[in-house]
C-alpha cells in the first residue's frame, strides 16, 4: 500500500502471553507517510503484521509502554532484520536486555527517553507519560503510556496503568483517538489496569470522541458475583456482548452521541475523519471544542437572551445574559447582566482572535470566569460566522 496520512491498525488486543493461533497481544500501528511507527511487540505481532494489507510490516521505530512479557516478546523478529529504532525508559531497557538475551550485545539499539520528555520518531512527536502498573503484584519501574502527535493529530496509547503519574491534563486534551486498555469491567486495582467503568470517566475527561478499548479478560470481574447487591457483568463478556454494554451506558451518558467507544478487534484500523469546514448558517447554537481544556457553547435564545455554557474535566458553568450586542469589528459580543428582585447576575464579553477566544464573565468587578481559551482557526472563523449571523452590531 501507498504512503498515508494518519492510519492506525489493532495488531492484536489479548492481554496473555499464550497468543492462540493467528491471535497477537495488544499492539498497534501508526502510520504516517511511509512510516511505521509500533507501540509494543508482544506475542503474535510480528505474524499479525505480516498478514496485514495496510503499509510495510516492518517498523521504522518501536515504542514500548513497559517490559512484561506479552508486551516485548516479539521485539527480536521485528528488529533482526532492520535498523529500528526502540524507545523506552531506562528502566525497562534494562528490563528487557535482562528478559531477552538476543539484547545482551545490542544496546545501541534503544533510545533512553524521560517522562514528560517529548522527542521525535519520524513524522510524529511522542510525549511518554509516567504510568503506575502495580496491582497484586510489583509493577513494572519506568513503565508510561505515550501522548503521540501527527500535524494537527493527536493519539494516546495507553494500556497496563491503574494511575498516571503527574501527567498534564492539557497534555491529555482532546485526542483524536485513545486507545486504553481496560482488564475488567468493574473496578478491579488489584488488576494494575483501568476498568471499563474507569475509562467512561477518562473519555469524558479528556474529551476523547473516539476510543477503542483493548486488553480486556473480564475475569477477575467474577469476583463481584459475592455482592448480592451488584448490578454489573460478573464474568467475562464476548467482545460482542461488551459492546452492547458499553453501547447502552454511552445511550444514557454519551452526552447525545458525543462520545464513541469500540471493542478493539484485531485487524480494526482507524483513520481520522475529514475536518471540513462547513459552508451556510450556523444557527442558534455553537459549541467550540478548545485546543486546551475546554468545551465552550453559546445559545440565542428565543427571547433574545443568551446562554454560555463553560466546561472543563471537573468544573462546570452556565448562565445566560440579556442584551447581546456585536462589537463592531464583528469579532467581540458584549451583554448585560440579567436583574431579579434579588440579585443581579453576571455579564459577558467575549472577543474571537485568529487563534483563541477571550470569555470574561464578571459579577461586578469579580471575574467568574476571565481566560484566554486556545482554538483552532477552523473554530474561530466559525465562531465569529455565528456572532455575524445571530447578532446585529
Amino acid at each position: 500500500m501507498g504512503s498515508m496520512e494518519l492510519a492506525v491498525r489493532i495488531n492484536g488486543v489479548l492481554p496473555d502471553v499464550a497468543a492462540g493461533p493467528g491471535e497477537a497481544n495488544t499492539s498497534v500501528s501508526i502510520y504516517s507517510g511511509d512510516f511505521h511507527l509500533l507501540v509494543d511487540a508482544g506475542s503474535g505481532v510480528s505474524a499479525s503484521l505480516k498478514a496485514s494489507q495496510l503499509g510495510r510490516p516492518m517498523p521504522d521505530a518501536i515504542l514500548i509502554t513497559h517490559a512484561e512479557n506479552e508486551h516485548i516478546s516479539d521485539l527480536p523478529s521485528l528488529v533482526s532484520q532492520s535498523n529500528v529504532r526502540i524507545f523506552c525508559t531506562t528502566d525497562c531497557m534494562n528490563q528487557v536486555i535482562n528478559k531477552l538475551p538476543f539484547f545482551a550485545d545490542k544496546q545501541a539499539m534503544f533510545t533512553a527517553i524521560q517522562p514528560g520528555q517529548p522527542f521525535e520518531a519520524g513524522p510524529f512527536s511522542v510525549t511518554p507519560v509516567a504510568a503506575e502498573n502495580a496491582g497484586d503484584e510489583p509493577g513494572f519501574p519506568g513503565s508510561v503510556i505515550y501522548v503521540i502527535r501527527v500535524g494537527d493529530r493527536k493519539i494516546i496509547a495507553g494500556w497496563d496503568f491503574l494511575t498516571l503519574l503527574n501527567a498534564d491534563q492539557n497534555l491529555m486534551w482532546n485526542p483524536d483517538l485513545l486507545l486504553l486498555g481496560t482488564e475488567t469491567y468493574n473496578e478491579h486495582p488489584s488488576t494494575g489496569m483501568i476498568s471499563v467503568s474507569e475509562a467512561y470517566d477518562i473519555v469524558r475527561r479528556w474529551n476523547a470522541k473516539d476510543c477503542y478499548v483493548l486488553h480486556y479478560s473480564g475475569e477477575k470481574d467474577t469476583e463481584d458475583k459475592r455482592n448480592q447487591w451488584h448490578r454489573g457483568p460478573v464474568g467475562p463478556l464476548s467482545p460482542d456482548e461488551l459492546q452492547k454494554v458499553i453501547n447502552d451506558h454511552l445511550l444514557v451518558t454519551g452526552h447525545e452521541g458525543k462520545f464513541a467507544i469500540t471493542v478493539a478487534r484485531q485487524g480494526m484500523v482507524w483513520t481520522p475523519a475529514a475536518k471540513v469546514e462547513e459552508e451556510g448558517p450556523v444557527g442558534k447554537k455553537i459549541e467550540i471544542e478548545a485546543l486546551e481544556k475546554y468545551v465552550f457553547s453559546l445559545e440565542k435564545l428565543s427571547d433574545g437572551k443568551v446562554a454560555l455554557s463553560i466546561e472543563d474535566s471537573v468544573n462546570r458553568l452556565t448562565s445566560e445574559f440579556i442584551n447581546p450586542r456585536l462589537g463592531g469589528d464583528g469579532k467581540s459580543l458584549n451583554t448585560d447582566a440579567v436583574k431579579s428582585m434579588m440579585m443581579k447576575g453576571p455579564e459577558l464579553h467575549l472577543g474571537v482572535s485568529e487563534s483563541s477566544v477571550r470569555l470574561d464573565v464578571l459579577k461586578g468587578k469579580k471575574p467568574m470566569f476571565a481566560k484566554d481559551i486556545p482554538v483552532s482557526e477552523q473554530d474561530a472563523r466559525k465562531l465569529v460566522r455565528y456572532l455575524r449571523e445571530n447578532f446585529t452590531a
